[in-house]
């Protein structure tokens, strides 16, 4: 059952991922050709300022996450209810807080901007993307909790695949109709706000015991402080970039980093749908305190996972300048085109990635005071090295400093999960990132040394996507096939017999 929940939640989750990667990949360049990078770089700005609001969580949905693993595996109905409603009690708070720190940021950032898009329309832009934030805290965030905790992540997934769609289509035919950048941004963000309804609808079917108006659990999410450290150091650590530049360089900047990180999101987020779908699945499984079922699980997980970042990575790495090309073709108010850019942006994406298997499972353990020290000097690494090297490399200085938070906060991570949780050597993972890594450079060592793409448009570049993709699976396939065939035969089998055994 466990198996088939994973493999629910991983192809609902990639279906999600594929969604967004073409949404993101389209309205970015609609907005860019219709209302200028500005624009484009307002909008993608006010979401990462957003995003540090959301501190006011305060780790309520991870604690409540991992708190409600046991009660689910027992079944245990009066404890999950407790749990919900002090989740819902939290959430309230929060979003009360929430409410009044959009408000004063619409003001200020309306301010912040200056001469390079109208105030009125940065002002109401930041009130109406507040407004998804506000709805998680005050409805559904209690019903997404359920059902992460309880592996069926693809209900959400689901849900907002179909959302986002509609909204899309809806903002595409209003930019048609030229409307005004505001009344696009509106009209999507209130078509999203529907999710309530089918999540309401599903709980009230598959949970009919479900109940927040009883004693709230509190007790059970204690760990929330420590949980909104490790919040406030991601907010750091992935937000600061959009800040630094939008201060000191401007929204044009803003727009193209926002461009390049629009690939390499999509490429982190196709690859982290992998360890999503795992995390319940290990939450589970630590609770019943089965540590050779994790071991076994994990290695195996580790096995598929870095031969994934691999294929993901070398190919970027080889077409992310000729996309840029095509993608940015017209726009002539931002320089896209920077190679040091983008190879910087695969350095620091793979640094970043190669982690996610081991902060999986420290969060499936629910290890937040343990390891909170560690996020807190990633998040102090990235902002000082990102502030003081923005002033002598600009855009690229930002990526370094990323880079230099990633390279101590990857190697802690993976050496504090394999001693602590696993009980085993580092090694084991350090051996399948390395194999991987060799094999990235011989699939890419062709298109670097001996053949130059010529693309001239779209249809050339998916071809030469397709090319790159076919040769890259072949090399990663074969290179873990050949230096560990046991662990390749133990996957297939067990695939095999979760899908024919019903």
């Amino acid at each position: 059952m466990r198996t088939k929940k994973v493999i629910l939640n991983l192809i609902s989750n990639v279906m999600l991922q594929i969604v967004l990667a073409i949404i993101n990949f389209v309205l970015p360049r609609v907005f860019m050709t219709n209302y200028g990078s500005a624009t484009n770089g307002l909008v993608s700005s006010i979401k990462q300022f957003l995003g540090y609001l959301k501190i006011v969580e305060a780790g309520v949905g991870s604690t409540s996450i991992a708190a409600l693993y046991k009660p689910l595996s027992r079944n245990d109905k009066d404890n999950i209810n407790g749990i919900l409603s002090a989740t819902n009690h939290f959430y309230r708070r929060s979003g009360y807080i929430f409410v009044v720190l959009v408000a004063i940021f619409a003001i200020c950032y309306s301010l912040l901007v200056g001469d390079e898009v109208s105030p009125h329309t940065a002002f109401y832009l930041v009130l109406i993307l507040g407004i998804s934030g506000m709805w998680e805290y005050f409805v559904i965030g209690k019903y997404q909790v359920l059902l992460m905790a309880d592996q069926k992540s693809y209900v959400i997934f689901r849900i907002q695949a179909i959302l986002l769609i509609a909204s899309t289509i809806l903002s595409l035919s209003f930019v048609a109709l030229d409307f005004s950048i505001v009344v696009v941004v509106t009209s999507s963000s209130a078509l999203l706000l529907l999710d309530v309804l089918f999540l309401r609808m599903y709980i009230k079917k598959k949970y009919p015991y479900f109940n927040i108006k009883v004693k709230p659990d509190k007790l059970a999410i204690k760990n929330k402080w420590d949980a909104l450290i490790h919040q406030i150091a991601g907010l750091v650590v992935f937000n600061t970039p959009f800040i630094l530049i939008t201060i000191f360089l401007g929204l044009a900047e803003v727009s193209v980093f926002t461009v390049y990180n629009m690939v390499f999101n999509a490429v982190a987020l196709f690859i982290s749908t992998f360890s999503g779908a795992m995390i319940a699945a290990f939450g589970d499984i630590l609770v019943k305190e089965d540590k050779g079922d994790l071991q076994k699980h994990f290695y195996r997980f580790e096995y598929i996972f870095y031969a994934i970042v691999a294929f993901f990575y070398t190919c970027t790495a080889i077409l992310i300048l000729p996309f840029m090309t095509v993608y940015t073709a017209g726009v002539e108010d931002a320089n896209y085109i920077r190679p040091w850019l983008a190879t910087l942006f695969v350095i620091v994406g793979v640094a970043n990635t190669i982690r996610i298997p081991s902060s999986m499972l420290v969060i499936s353990a629910g290890h937040f005071s343990e390891t909170k020290n560690r996020a807190i000097i990633e998040a102090v690494i990235n902002f000082v090295a990102s502030v003081v090297f923005v002033q002598f490399f600009g855009m690229e200085g930002i990526l370094i400093g990323g880079l230099c938070s990633f390279a101590y906060r990857t190697c802690d991570l993976i050496m504090y999960t394999s001693k602590v949780i696993l009980k085993s050597s580092a090694l084991v993972t350090v051996k399948k990132i390395v194999r991987n890594s060799v094999l990235a450079f011989i699939a890419s060592a062709p298109f670097i040394f001996f053949f130059e793409l010529h693309i001239t448009g779209t249809g050339s570049w998916f071809v030469a996507a397709i090319c790159i993709s076919l040769w890259t699976i072949l090399v990663i396939l074969v290179g873990n096939l050949i230096f560990e065939p046991k662990t390749m035969r133990d996957i297939l089998l067990h695939l095999r017999r979760t899908i024919f055994n019903g």
